[in-house]
């Protein structure tokens, strides 16, 4: 009888448990996807990094998605506070750099102590607009951008100024999240991507998203 007791009662109480987790899940979902616009605040910019995020968004696995390799420059638009941004300087190595632009000062100040904190020195920290890219023609190997694409306001122009700055052949890599507010279905940036010159090569799926990559032209 009392075997049986703690066997219901352990039930009833992992039952809790996955129901608490559970109903902390949608809150933070639904403020997420209908309370926010925009940029995530760099304020925040820690909360971006917690250990539950690993569940949906492990990194190792979508950085390999990326197709990053070493010895490439890789421009990373909308980092936060490094999340992808430390394994992705470990895979260039260091022949290689990552470009870091965010258009909050706040974000690359954050993110700057937690790359320094974790010895990544081959990236480049930039204040920027994704629709006015400050870097030359032809510069860049890869580019990525998570859960980003969605928040500029601009997104055509984003894409042809990514265009600009990519090297014949190099590729661009989007993973997008639907816990994300600004979540761009797959159609939509297949259709974005095209119009501006970009041919996709892969397509992932991810838990509660994607990773798309996509080439720019040879030439």
């Amino acid at each position: 009888m009392h075997l049986l007791w703690y066997i219901v009662m352990s039930a009833v109480a992992a039952w809790a448990a996955v129901s608490a987790l559970a109903a902390l899940f949608v809150y933070l979902w639904v403020r997420e996807r209908y309370g926010r616009g925009g940029p995530f605040p760099a304020s925040q910019a820690l909360s971006l990094v917690n250990p539950m995020r690993a569940l949906l968004q492990p990194v190792a696995p979508a950085v390999r998605a990326f197709q990053l390799r070493p010895g490439d420059t890789v421009l990373e638009i909308g980092p936060g506070p490094g999340y992808f941004t430390v394994e992705a300087g470990r895979t260039v190595g260091a022949a290689g750099r990552i470009v870091c632009l965010d258009v909050q000062p706040g974000m690359i100040a954050t993110l700057r102590g937690r790359l320094d904190a974790r010895g990544v020195d081959n990236a480049r920290l930039l204040v920027g607009d994704a629709m006015a890219l400050p870097l030359a023609d032809h510069c860049v190997d890869r580019a990525f951008l998570v859960t980003v694409i969605g928040e500029i306001p601009d997104r055509p122009r984003a894409l042809i100024e990514l265009r600009r700055v990519m090297k014949p052949g190099g590729v661009l890599s989007i993973m997008e999240g639907m816990n994300d507010c600004d979540y761009q279905l797959e159609d939509s940036l297949r259709d974005l991507c095209r119009a501006s010159g970009f041919s996709e090569i892969d397509h992932q799926r991810r838990r509660l998203g994607y990773v798309m990559c996509f080439a720019a032209p040879a030439s």
